[in-house]
């Protein structure tokens, strides 16, 4: 039996559990009684979501204070210099002052990894001063309101490599454009911003020679203030915006060659025309200006919300073609002026909303000469319960470069066996002349459907022989 081991067996058998499972087996007998305290754990995890939640809360004390309970005992007895990962996650609320103490105590100067996520407090919480010299610390994982409270004259995370980091106003945003000043060896960056205050012009800068991997999401929540995004890295390699107001970009990338991009910005089945007609904050042309910037990536993936903010430009440039007053002149002019180019793009995941977005496509093939593997993505329709039916056409005029000489992957989600998914089946499988592989994944139909789906597009020509297709449910 286990309990037969030798107690240092045990202890390290306990310092592989969870927290709470660890300290749970003090009922099993007097032995068990003490011997988690004696464990040397290499995770601390404190988080309340792994309590017991019965369904009727008469039926014992508050959990909040349980939990409360639950940690002061735990860091009173545990071997805390031994812990180098420490994850605290709070749903409920907590007394400020007692959040603070046990962040004070449970982080010490070995602690290798900080991951905090606590529910938004008016007063910022604050993070312990002995972490901002620490030479251990690598990871840090801030979602909350804490206040970075930088110790003046010297470098501070010195050893930081990973920072995710949750923004709620300027002052936030001030402290963490201040961190790529004195933290020199940062890799990688999730900054999740939620503004909750109203100033006129909202602006972030990236800045930093180390970052290697940045990842922004933010959420709006007043369509009158501009939001702007400015990023300086020159050694990024992954980058992943997420909005849903389509801030203004501006990503500075030179000649740097970046490995993947993904693109989720916009608000889905937005009116951009009624939001510059009632607002005054500009969205034209926002998208392509953005990808004008990812010339480079070798990567690309664009959401449905993404690619319907690229036609709204797009869109744009097709009607003032037929309206000669000076304003549409004016615009004209200046949308012709954007010109999209990936060379070295050589895989292109694509969403779809909407019909219109499906403009986007025959741009983006005829803007990626060495494409190798295309995915292609009906998203589900915000107002509605399944896939929004859509009517659209395939490239017309000359065949793109990309389908003559390099794309062999195709993927194809959302598929409903309608006229225009045949046609656009029927499109590649005719063009794409070094095609390997095509994937169709058919939505909601039944297996007898399937079959006669299956023999339908097997009985379409093929253009290139080593040409194999198969069609999966989409799970």
């Amino acid at each position: 039996m286990i309990a037969n081991l030798p107690d240092d067996v045990l202890s390290h058998i306990l310092s592989l559990l969870p927290t709470k499972h660890a300290v749970a087996t003090t009922v099993l007998s007097k032995k068990w009684t003490n011997l988690w305290t004696s464990a040397s754990f290499f995770k601390l995890d404190l988080d309340d979501r792994l309590l017991l939640r019965p369904k009727s809360l008469t039926s014992m004390p508050n959990h909040a204070s349980l939990f409360a309970n639950f940690v002061n005992h735990v860091l009173g007895l545990i071997n805390l210099p031994c812990v180098q990962k420490i994850k605290f996650f709070c749903s409920d609320s907590y007394d400020l002052n007692l959040i603070n103490s046990w962040l004070l105590v449970a982080c010490t100067s070995n602690v290798v990894e900080v991951n905090i996520r606590i529910p938004y407090t008016q007063n910022p919480i604050e993070l312990p001063q002995i972490l901002y010299a620490s030479r251990s610390l690598r990871v840090l994982k801030l979602n909350a309101n804490i206040r970075l409270d930088f110790p003046p004259d010297y470098v501070c995370f010195p050893s930081l490599k990973v920072l995710w980091i949750k923004v709620y106003n300027q002052d936030g945003i001030t402290f963490t454009q201040k961190l790529f000043h004195i933290c020199f060896v940062l890799e990688d960056l999730f900054m999740e911003s939620d503004i909750l205050n109203k100033e006129r012009e909202v602006v972030f800068t990236v800045k930093s020679n180390t970052l290697k991997r940045l990842k922004i999401e933010c959420l709006v929540h007043s369509f009158d203030i501009e939001y702007s995004f400015v990023v300086d890295c020159p050694n990024l390699e992954h980058l992943d915006l997420c909005d849903d107001f389509l801030a203004k970009y501006k990503i500075a990338m030179d000649s740097k060659v970046l490995d993947d991009a993904k693109i989720c910005i916009g608000l889905p089945s937005a009116d951009y025309g009624a939001f510059e007609l009632y607002f005054e904050v500009k969205h034209s042309n926002r998208a392509f200006e953005l990808l004008e910037a990812l010339s480079n990536v070798k990567s690309l993936s664009l959401s449905g919300c993404t690619t319907g903010a690229v036609s709204y430009s797009y869109e744009t440039v097709e009607h003032t073609d037929s309206h000669e007053n000076e304003d549409g002149i004016a615009l004209r002019i200046r949308l012709r002026n954007f010109m999209l180019k990936f060379p070295f793009l050589r895989r292109l995941e694509l969403g779809f909303r909407t019909s219109e977005s499906w403009n986007t496509l025959t741009l983006l093939l005829h803007s990626s000469p060495n494409l190798q593997h295309l995915i292609l993505r009906k998203e589900l329709n915000g107002y509605s319960v399944g896939y929004k039916r859509f009517s659209y056409g395939m490239p017309k005029g000359s065949v793109p470069e990309c389908l003559l000489c390099h794309l062999k992957e195709m993927e194809i989600w959302g598929f409903e066996g309608v006229k225009y998914d045949l046609s656009m089946v029927e499109f590649f499988l005719g063009n794409a002349e070094v095609l390997q592989k095509m994937k169709i994944y058919v939505h909601k139909l039944s297996s007898d459907e399937e079959i006669m789906l299956s023999e339908h597009v097997l009985e379409i020509p093929k253009v290139s022989e080593a040409c194999q297709v198969e069609i999966k449910c989409e799970y």
